[in-house]
């Protein structure tokens, strides 16, 4: 199964040390609940470009300020935030406050991952998952789920400067004699501003330290250490890098990813794999069209869209979209099957940008 987001990456299994922080941001579970709750999506980007990148340095004292470096992100997903009892697992899960739905679809064959979990006394606790497999293998039909019910601690909150938090030992997988084991620590050592694609905002920055040992027959035959520094913000947008060394200022950083926290798409389906550097607005298709065409948009910053259909003589005929989104490529479907035939135009207003296009309905 897929890791559901790269926040919960950091699992915090104990506490070992809280220090009151200067001027810098707390992420509280006042937080957690706005970007958990149900009706808002996490959308995760992802590139394995290697680029410089000033990423900053331990400080208790001085706010610093960091910029995500210019990355093409090459896969893009995107997790739903549901209600538990909107799932079919509400009854496996009943203690759920938050629920979290990926569907990918490879083929004929359908995924659907969930993630279940609940809020107790300052701490988020992750109560298992459920991978749910649907569709045709070589012509046959299935239809499993396999579902999870291992319960670990997410976070401690309030989440800020000073806190130190450890996990594991977790054993990661077991194939025979052969097994690997994680242990890390995560550091939140400094403060200030990052800016994103979708805007500067207050963050925290995390250091994750991660050792992983290969035991064959119980013996201990390797062991490998991996970095990774996260930007963390109040709203849920993040950032993430992996670094070679545990160094600071300028270097180089690898395997980026970003994750902004919007509005879930009512009818919108995202279809391009790459973030947007632009806003545009492509030509329908098919065009003439009877009775359906798709149209096609791009956002590069998260802000309200508006895209609606209008006559000839500047009469409102149907809102395709009028909400927040989140930086991506999106297709709508207009379906035309009331309206009569004629020239209309459609108008996507996003911010300072307006575009107006033409389309034929030919009936």
């Amino acid at each position: 199964m897929k890791k559901f987001f790269c926040l919960l990456s950091y699992v915090a299994i104990a506490m070992l040390s809280q220090s009151i922080a200067f001027s810098q941001i707390q992420i509280t579970t006042g937080d957690l609940t706005n970007y958990f709750g149900a009706g808002k999506s996490w959308f995760q980007y992802h590139s394995s470009d290697t680029v410089m990148m000033n990423v900053g340095s331990a400080s208790t004292t001085a706010s610093q300020t960091w910029s995500a470096p210019s990355v093409t992100y090459q896969d893009t997903s995107r997790l739903d935030n549901v209600l538990p009892s909107s799932t079919p697992y509400s009854a496996d899960f009943p203690g759920a406050m938050y629920a979290q739905e990926e569907s990918i679809s490879e083929g004929p064959v359908t995924l659907q991952n969930y993630a279940f979990y609940t809020l107790s006394n300052d701490s988020l606790l992750i109560l298992g998952s459920v991978e749910h497999t649907s569709g045709l293998v070589s012509g046959v039909a299935i239809d499993t789920s396999i579902i999870s019910h291992k319960v670990q601690l997410g976070f401690v909150f309030p989440l800020q400067l000073g806190n130190v938090t450890a996990y594991g030992p977790d054993t990661i997988y077991s194939l025979g004699t052969d097994v690997e084991v994680n242990t890390g620590t995560n550091t939140y050592d400094a403060f200030g501003t990052v800016t994103l694609p979708t805007g500067t905002l207050g963050a925290l920055r995390v250091v994750a330290t991660t050792a992983a040992k290969v035991y064959l027959s119980g013996a201990l035959i390797n062991t490998t250490t991996s970095y990774t520094i996260s930007w963390l913000t109040e709203s849920g947008n993040q950032f993430e890098v992996e670094v070679d060394t545990p160094s600071s200022g300028t270097v180089l950083v690898h395997s980026a990813t970003l994750i902004t926290v919007g509005s879930t798409p009512a009818t919108l389906v995202k279809a391009a794999p790459q973030l947007p550097n632009s806003f545009t607005l492509k030509q329908n298709y098919p065009n003439p069209f009877n009775p359906s065409t798709q149209i096609q948009f791009s956002v590069p910053q998260a802000g309200f869209v508006s895209l609606k259909v209008y006559d000839m003589l500047g009469r409102e005929v149907a809102t395709l979209v009028h909400q927040e989104l989140s930086p991506s490529t999106y297709s709508i479907t207009w379906n035309a099957a009331n309206v009569a035939s004629g020239v209309y135009l459609y108008r996507l207003d996003a911010g300072n940008y307006s575009v107006t296009k033409k389309m034929v309905l030919m009936k």
